[in-house]
């Protein structure tokens, strides 16, 4: 069972009494002269099942017992304070590790941190930083509060103030780095449901993100004719969620998302027909592949590409649309037939009546896209290598791929991916 743990530092300072006020924005704790004993307090001491209280020789002289007894005198069981003696000698790099394994070694997977930092020695609030991160990822300790009494404040009530946002900063980074770089939301959603107040609350939002989730999976699972309307729906929602958001850190965090994903939602919004601004959309998504190292994913849309790009070329315009099933079932055979002509130019044989029919429709784009914005040799080229990286993938790279993935991966796509740029500015040149 997780436990909620308090853990906070003892120091040499003459403590003298205060009142503290709750960093939840109500309430005081009792007059005391330990900012322990009135987090305690307000926690209140109910919630928490075991209190850590790290000390060195000269503060356990000064002031232990007195917290004790304040803590005694509140109402905590003793078996469930531990105090744990520490050297602050910094020379010794040594001990600053014991201090690390220390905090670490108080803790099951799946509990809970209350740290206190109002009187860390030294160090010490450095090295704890590193060892609660360490705790997230390696024990899945959940990081409720990191609380600070501002005992120097000249007011009638000092207040505690919730320092958490600081220490989490670096997972909103992790998060959004990971999206933005693998296309992996997973680890922004937990981030952001282990939210529930402070500076990215409004991130933990379901709507949010099953919306960041179903962009992120239809770009990785290659959904070429639907990217672009999810796209523009989780962008949407997300800059609504941005207008909307209290707070600059939350904005920022959206801000990325939006900057990186943006490239997939065409202007004006895609008609569904076979068109040029289609194209260029899917040349977008074929590039973001390539920057995530997808190369399975951008070589298999490149053929898909090609396919389009016969479709487009009979400038049949309604007549194939990718948002009708009947209408695209078409389009996708006539696809299926441009692709095969490309790939066997010279002895492409037609294994029935109805692909026959397929290849006379389609002769005039093949013949088009030879005569005035590529050549054969290109195409040939893009596709021969295209064949033998799609295929060292789909056979995990073994039996005569054994060699792995070439060493040149990148710019055999660039060079492929610079001729189907090519095709498409001569397009727009042709059209005006």
């Amino acid at each position: 069972m997780s436990r909620k743990i308090f853990v906070s530092f003892l120091g040499l300072t003459d403590y003298k009494l205060a009142v503290y006020k709750s960093w939840r924005g109500e309430g005081c704790a009792s007059e005391t002269r330990f900012v322990q004993k009135a987090i305690v307090e307000l926690y209140p001491k109910t919630d928490l099942d075991k209190i850590v209280i790290f000390v060195t020789k000269e503060s356990r002289e000064k002031n232990e017992q007195a917290l004790l007894e304040d803590l005694k005198e509140l109402g905590v069981e003793p078996e469930k304070i531990e105090t744990e003696l520490i050297s602050v000698d910094v020379s010794d790099l040594s001990l600053t590790w014991n201090w690390f394994e220390s905090l670490q070694s108080k803790f099951e997977k799946g509990d809970t941190l209350v740290l206190d930092v109002t009187h860390g020695f030294r160090m010490v609030p450095v090295v704890f930083s590193a060892a609660v991160a360490y705790l997230k990822r390696v024990k899945n300790v959940h990081l409720e509060s990191v609380l600070y009494g501002a005992f120097e404040m000249k007011v009638d009530a000092k207040p505690i103030v919730n320092l958490k946002d600081f220490y989490t900063i670096s997972d909103w980074t992790e998060g959004v780095g990971r999206l933005v770089d693998t296309a992996d939301a997973s680890f922004l959603r937990k981030t952001a449901e282990s939210e529930s107040n402070g500076s990215f609350a409004g991130l933990n939002n379901q709507d949010l993100l099953n919306s960041i989730d179903d962009l992120t999976k239809a770009f990785r699972n290659v959904e070429l004719q639907n990217i672009e309307s999810k796209a523009r729906k989780s962008l949407d929602l997300i800059c609504k969620f941005q207008k909307q958001s209290s707070g600059k850190l939350e904005g920022q965090v959206l801000q990325m998302i939006i900057d990186q994903f943006q490239p997939l939602v065409s202007e004006p919004p895609l008609d569904g027909s076979y068109s040029l601004d289609y194209l260029k959309l899917q040349l977008r998504l074929i590039k973001m592949f390539a920057e995530y190292n997808l190369y399975m994913q951008a070589f298999t849309a490149m053929n898909e590409w090609l396919g389009s790009l016969g479709v487009f070329l009979m400038k049949r315009g309604s007549e194939f649309r990718f948002t009708s099933r009947e209408k695209d079932s078409s389009a996708r055979s006539h696809a299926a037939v441009f692709l095969n002509m490309l790939q066997h130019p010279a002895d492409f044989e037609a294994e029935n009546e109805t692909i026959a029919m397929l290849k006379a429709s389609l002769d005039e784009a093949y013949n088009t896209l030879f005569e005035k914005y590529t050549t054969q040799d290109e195409i040939s080229d893009l596709l021969k290598q295209s064949k033998k990286i799609r295929n060292g993938f789909n056979h995990g790279w073994t039996g005569v791929h054994r060699k792995g993935a070439p060493k040149d991966l990148n710019e055999k796509f660039d060079r492929a991916m610079a001729t189907l740029n090519r095709i498409v500015e001569k397009i727009g040149d042709d059209n005006g």
